[in-house]
This record gives structure tokens, sequence and C-alpha cells, in this order.
């Protein structure tokens, strides 16, 4: 049994229909964007400009701590949205081992899904979406593929299908 599974991916792979799924499963759902988030509504801030912020003033671990504050020992969570391999060793140092799944999609895929969402943070041009990627690459997120328990292909994928792998792997 898993009790910690964290989500990485880039911006629009899939990673929070993947943590909502193995939510349903009887995980208590968390997640590092909607702590950047708040985070930004409290201060006037972008999502953006908070997330780069944050681990700039108080280090790559600062949002994961945040998230930390709300977990109890020994309780099955999905995060979603690890960013790095700091986040994921602070997770491990306060909660046990965590298996990580890192979701991958096409950037074509990606972007159309971030088109279509609808979020205040999205990109809104194809060029800012590319700025996105790099900077989400530059917390470290690259990294987490070679730490990645399991590779998950979040390609054209029916939800059904995605269950059944989820389902398979935890």
């Amino acid at each position: 049994m898993r009790n910690i599974v964290a989500v990485a991916g880039l911006p629009g792979s899939g990673k929070t229909t993947v943590a909502r799924i193995i939510e349903k499963r009887g995980y208590t759902y968390l997640s590092l964007g909607d702590v950047v988030r708040a985070e930004a509504q409290k201060s006037g801030l972008s999502p953006d400009r908070v997330a780069v912020t944050l681990r700039l003033d108080r280090g790559r671990r600062a949002v994961a701590h945040r998230l930390l504050s709300s977990v109890r020992l020994g309780q099955r969570a999905v995060i979603d949205g690890v960013r790095s391999i700091e986040e994921i060793d602070a997770i491990e140092e306060a909660l046990g081992t965590v298996f990580l799944i890192y979701v991958v999609a096409s950037r074509k895929t990606r972007y159309n899904r971030l088109a279509s969402r609808g979020r205040g943070d999205d990109p809104a041009t194809y060029a800012q979406f590319l700025l996105r990627d790099i900077r989400e690459l530059r917390f470290g997120l690259a990294d987490l593929l070679a730490r990645a328990d399991y590779i998950l292909v979040n390609e054209n994928k029916p939800i059904e299908d995605l269950e059944q792998e989820i389902g398979y792997i935890l």
C-alpha cells in the first residue's frame, strides 16, 4: 500500500486529473498549486510571480513546507504538482517514502488543454505557454523524470484507460 503519492509533470499534462483519480481511491487530495494560488490571492501578486518568489526567497522546499502543515503522519495522501527533488525530499522527511508518478503529454496537447481550461493563471498565448514551461523546468521539474517511480503517458487517453492504468500501478 502506498501512503504518499506525488504527481508531477509540465502544465497541462494531466496531473490534476491523475491526482483526482487517485483521490477517488481513498487518498486525501493536496495541491501545491493551490498553496501558490492562495498566497497569490493574499499578496495580490500573480501565481507565476508567487511561485518564483516563494522559491527564491525561502528555498525550493518553501511551497512543500506550507502544504505539509496540513498533513497528518500516516494519512494516505496524493500531492498534486510537485516541482523539484527538494520538494520530494521535504515530503519524504515529513511523511515517509513517496511514490512519484510523472505525467507526460505532447506540447500541442498540453497547450490545447490549458487554452480550454479557463483558469486565470493559464497562458494566453503560445509564447507564454513556452515561457511557463521554461520556468517550470528551472524549478527542477525535469529532474523528477529521472526520480519517477512511474511515467504515465497521458496523450488522447479516455478517462477509463487512465483509471485502469492508475489502478494497476497503485
